[in-house]
C-alpha cells in the first residue's frame, strides 16, 4: 500500500469541478467588482431625477417669461393701434370741422350778399 493508486475518475472529475468553480467564482468576483450596487444605482437615479426637475423648472420659467413678453408686446400693439385710431379720428374730425367752416362761410357770404342786394346797399 505504499504505492500510490492512480486517481479514480470520480476524483479527477471532482478536482476539475473544484478548479472550474474556483475559476467561475474568480470571474464573477471580477465582474461584481465592476458592477454598480443597488444603492449606487438609486443615488444615480435620484441625481438624474433632480437634474431633470431643475431643467424642467428652468424650461417652465423660460416659457413663462416668453409668454409674459408676448402678452406685453400684444398690449403695446393694442395701445399703439388705439392711439393711431384716435389720431385718425382727430384728423378726420378736424377736416370735417374745416369743411363745415368753409360751407358755413359760403352760406354766410351768400346770405349777406343776398341781404345787401335786397336792402339795396350793395353791388
Amino acid at each position: 500500500m505504499g504505492e500510490e493508486l492512480p486517481p479514480s475518475l470520480f476524483n479527477i472529475l471532482r478536482g476539475d469541478l473544484r478548479d472550474t468553480r474556483g475559476e467561475i467564482n474568480g470571474r464573477l468576483d471580477n465582474l461584481a467588482r465592476d458592477m454598480v450596487t443597488s444603492a449606487m444605482l438609486a443615488q444615480v437615479t435620484s441625481n438624474q431625477k433632480e437634474r431633470d426637475d431643475r431643467q424642467d423648472a428652468r424650461i417652465r420659467s423660460l416659457e413663462e417669461k416668453r409668454e409674459e413678453s408676448e402678452r406685453e408686446n400684444q398690449r403695446l400693439a393694442e395701445e399703439q393701434r388705439k392711439a393711431k385710431a384716435q389720431q385718425f379720428f382727430s384728423i378726420g374730425l378736424a377736416a370735417f370741422g374745416a369743411v363745415l367752416a368753409i360751407i358755413g362761410g359760403i352760406v354766410t357770404w351768400t346770405v349777406t350778399s343776398g341781404l345787401q342786394q335786397l336792402v339795396g346797399g350793395g353791388p
